[in-house]
């Protein structure tokens, strides 16, 4: 990890991507992690180059002033190539080789790993994971996210595929596939508000999670059995995963953890589950700005790694 006593005096500074399905954040940070400046594009297409254009962009009015470049973006990433084998929500990416793209075209040094991954270096390095030798990310949006910090160290597992807690089955068979029952189907937020727009006929871009948890509070039955199913199916995966690696503690990232009785609900759940277990359940110290300060965690890690 980062050891501030090796830093130079004067600060260097870094730019960093943060993609998402919708949105492309993007900073410029110290190598102490302090946010200097920050902004976002929208993404356009998933399919087309957008993003990567954008990137560009953003690169060209602010390669001269940045010592490196480090990226968080979904999907199955080879970090210490750079190869992106699937893209995760921006299609474009599968089969992407982004680093070597940009590190030739502007001869600056340029890092990516996986955005749930970033999340745990910045808990890791500032956070609430600071000063623990093994914990577990969860990210909860449009799907389950997860990531591994064992012995010290990010688990990335032999193909880059470790921590995909979303692909966790927490219900019964009883589905067209096995995988409609899998976290991911069962404790993301699209799913809630997919099911509530159905059951009301509504359209899905007028349904928020705020909406389901108000309509929660007010004891609607709808969206009373609805929650409870999704705090129940969170609580079988967080209580499968720890059953496993039997971690220090859980962090939870996402949206939901806004929620001020979140904590509250979700212990209630696990501790009906758990007998043998001591699992200590905490929210991520960082919230929609995680994905920046990874990002550099990995890209001076990295840049520590190459230089011995």
């Amino acid at each position: 990890m980062l050891n501030r006593g090796d830093m130079h005096m004067e600060l260097q500074r870094y730019l960093l991507f943060d993609i998402g399905g919708t949105h492309v954040k993007w900073g410029i940070l110290n190598q102490e992690g302090k946010i200097l400046s920050k902004n976002h594009f929208e993404v356009l297409d998933v399919h087309d180059d957008s993003v990567l254009q954008g990137m560009r962009n953003i690169i060209i009015s602010h390669k001269n002033v940045v010592k490196g470049i480090g990226i968080s973006a979904p999907g199955f990433i080879d970090s210490a190539t750079g190869y992106i084998e699937k893209g995760g929500a921006i299609k474009f990416f599968d089969d992407f080789h982004l680093k070597s793209i940009l590190e030739d075209e502007f001869n600056v040094s340029v890092t990516i790993e996986n955005d749930v991954n970033c999340v745990a270096l910045a808990e890791q390095w500032l956070g609430n994971g600071k000063g623990l030798k093994d914990f577990i990310c969860i990210t909860i949006g449009t799907s389950i996210g997860g990531s591994l910090i064992i012995n010290g160290e990010l688990y990335g597992g032999h193909s880059f595929r470790a921590g995909e807690f979303g692909y966790i089955i927490t219900e019964d068979m009883n589905h067209r596939t096995p995988l409609e029952g899998r976290m991911g189907r069962t404790s993301s937020m699209s799913i809630l508000r997919k099911k509530y727009a159905n059951h009301y006929s509504m359209p899905l871009c007028e349904v928020s999670g705020e909406r389901i948890f108000q309509d929660f509070d007010a004891k609607d039955p709808f969206a009373s059995e609805l929650v409870d199913t999704f705090y129940q199916n969170l609580a079988i995966g967080i209580y499968n995963i720890t059953s496993i690696f039997n971690p220090e503690k859980v962090l939870i990232g996402g949206g939901i953890t806004a929620r001020e009785l979140f904590l509250d609900e979700l212990t209630s759940k696990i501790d009906s589950l758990n007998e043998f277990f001591d699992i200590k359940i905490d929210l991520c110290y960082f919230k929609n700005d995680s994905g920046l300060v990874g990002a550099l965690v990995h890209h001076l890690n990295q840049k520590t790694v190459r230089h011995g």
